[in-house]
């Protein structure tokens, strides 16, 4: 398979998701943001959710791994959301990009797109 428009789109909402936790780790002062951490959580999680919208509906061995990612990054959000602390929100991008790298290589070929029927 190749990479489409939409792969696009989607590196370029993860690429705003390290931006906005660059700005807020930094202090750059980035209207919205500004010193909130509990802002920089809110554009994160929705630039996040606005990536992982671009992907393709995935089935079998994927649709575990991809569960399990997102089921940690919505805890990383609520919990960076309650402590406001760096931690939670650092490892909420982390979370993201591998949801992104996940897809994209999944994209690619390099995951299985449906279960392996047995013979």
């Amino acid at each position: 398979m190749t990479l489409t428009r939409r792969d696009l789109t989607a590196a370029v909402l993860t690429a705003l998701v390290v931006l906005t936790y660059a700005a807020t780790h930094e202090g750059w002062g980035v209207p919205l943001v500004g010193d909130s951490r509990r802002w920089a959580t809110g554009v994160i999680l929705l630039l996040g959710m606005g990536a992982c919208g671009m992907g393709s509906k995935v089935s079998g061995t994927a649709m575990t791994l991809f569960g399990l990612v997102g089921a940690l990054t919505l805890a990383l959000a609520i919990v960076a959301f309650w402590t406001a602390s760096l931690t939670p929100l650092s490892l909420l991008v982390v979370c993201i990009v591998v949801l992104f790298a996940m897809s994209t290589v999944r994209h690619v070929g390099g995951l299985p797109h449906r279960p392996v029927a047995s013979s």
